[in-house]
């Protein structure tokens, strides 16, 4: 399996230079909910990548995400 790849319904979207793949069922996750926004922090308390839903309005800070790191 190739995760370079599109495959079959994949979207393939482009911003500032970076691709994301991702599947039909993530992409309608993402539109429903505003988009997303990825964004990395370093700070003296906290290092790595913050992920924000367009409209739950929340960050990894408040629980709103998974996968943070």
């Amino acid at each position: 399996m190739a995760l370079d790849e599109p495959k079959g319904d994949d979207a393939v979207v482009e911003s500032d230079g970076t691709k994301f793949m991702m599947d039909a069922q993530t992409t309608d996750i993402l539109q429903q909910s505003g988009g997303l926004t990825i964004d990395y922090i370093d700070e003296n308390y906290r290092r790595g990548y913050m992920l924000k839903l367009g409209a739950a309005g929340k960050d990894c800070s408040s629980g709103g995400c998974s996968g943070c790191g």
